[in-house]
């Protein structure tokens, strides 16, 4: 519980940092542009739809690794916090022993989804771990937090400085 407590108000953070501003919490790509294939420094398909975040946050501490960004288009907001010392594969399922987490927030309805709810499934794998970056996927799928129902996020994909 506690790591989860941590990992929210880390996610918290990483999520005001996503309005812009020019702080060391706002991610950037750091490979030119290419995240990987994808069209961002975080990309993912929602529900079947291509997402982007131009500019995510990211926030590396007490070997937390959280990272939060928002497609200003849909108005979709995805975030996860997964505890990283190394590079790995990080659950964000329910129930999970390490505590990871993900969310998917849409702000135009209002509804956001979560793996740490019953019903939620997926995982974080970290492909580089520096001082100041992080690169790897991401994958879940979130189950409404109030009411039932589940979305599903694929092909996710990050390459983020802190």
């Amino acid at each position: 519980m506690r790591f989860a407590t941590r990992a929210t108000t880390v996610l918290l953070l990483s999520l005001a940092a996503c309005g812009g501003g020019d702080d060391s919490l706002t991610g950037t790509n750091n490979n030119g542009g290419n995240n990987n294939g994808g069209s961002g420094p975080m990309s993912a398909t929602v529900a079947g739809a291509a997402w982007s975040a131009p500019t995510p946050a990211a926030v590396y501490s007490q070997s937390v690794l959280s990272v939060a960004g928002i497609d200003l288009t849909r108005g979709i907001t995805i975030s996860f916090a997964v505890p990283a010392t190394a590079p790995g594969t990080f659950s964000t399922a329910f129930n999970n022993p390490s505590g990871g987490i993900a969310i998917i927030s849409n702000g135009a309805t209002g509804q956001t989804w979560a793996t740490y709810t019953q019903g939620g499934t997926g995982s974080v794998v970290v492909t580089t771990l520096q001082a100041h970056r992080a690169v790897g996927t991401f994958a879940f799928t979130g189950a409404l937090s109030s009411g039932t129902g589940t979305i599903t996020v694929t092909n996710g994909k990050f390459d983020v400085t802190f």
